[in-house]
């Protein structure tokens, strides 16, 4: 198996945070922004990431897309971790309000952390110009603004973490489920914001899931 990724991408790091979990056999292989890996041409009905693919035998394959639908699949192929692949409600619609104001901060710092899918002078370009239109102002602006957006990211991570039972997760008084592998997902992109300080609960909880999965954060990006 080779699962196809973009090291920033939340909905990636879903996946690769339970093939670390489970320590499953799966070759990850990092894309390039607006570049399809010649092995997926004319398997897929558009671009994205993460994609599975598994070859069958010589020159067949076949591929799957969709986060949660690779984690049930992975999950499944031995005992199961969890019982739910679907994201609670009051999460999924705290991920949507976070998303306009994290842009703005994640965004700018990517181009800073020497990213694979950022590896080429057309992937930075589309990039940049791309992501001027999500967020509606330059990302050199957006970076600029930094201490605007923290106040307002820092309000929704509190909301973030009352959702979390942090304590009985550390202390093993409960199992993981979708909704932590979702928010540490979220959370891991938020370590590369050098003036983002967390809470030590929701930094315990980053470190708890990062060092069992062996998935790495990033380093802290100032403006």
């Amino acid at each position: 198996m080779k699962l196809h990724v973009f090291d920033s991408c939340p909905f990636c790091v879903r996946v690769k945070t339970i093939i670390g979990l489970k320590k499953i056999d799966c070759e990850i292989s990092p894309m390039i922004l607006g570049q399809c890996p010649e092995s997926l041409n004319g398997k897929l009905e558009r671009l994205s990431v993460p994609v599975l693919e598994q070859k069958q035998q010589v020159g067949k394959g076949t591929v799957m897309v969709e986060s949660l639908d690779i984690i049930r699949y992975l999950d499944q192929q031995d005992e199961p971790m969890f019982t739910s692949y679907e994201i609670s409600e009051a999460l999924n619609n705290l991920l949507k309000r976070l998303y306009p104001i994290s842009a703005q901060l994640l965004y700018p710092r990517m181009l800073q952390l020497n990213l694979p899918e950022l590896s080429t002078p057309a992937a930075l370009s589309l990039f940049v110009e791309s992501r001027k239109e999500v967020l509606g102002q330059p990302i050199e602006v957006a970076l600029q603004k930094t201490e605007e957006y923290i106040p307002k990211l820092k309000y929704l991570m509190e909301e973030l973490e009352s959702l979390i039972d942090i304590n009985a997760l550390i202390l093993g008084e409960r199992p993981l489920n979708i909704d932590d592998i979702a928010a540490f997902s979220e959370l891991r992109n938020y370590t590369m914001i050098a003036e983002l300080e967390m809470s030590d609960a929701m930094m315990s909880f980053v470190n708890f899931i990062a060092s069992c999965s062996s998935i790495s954060l990033y380093p802290p990006i100032s403006h």
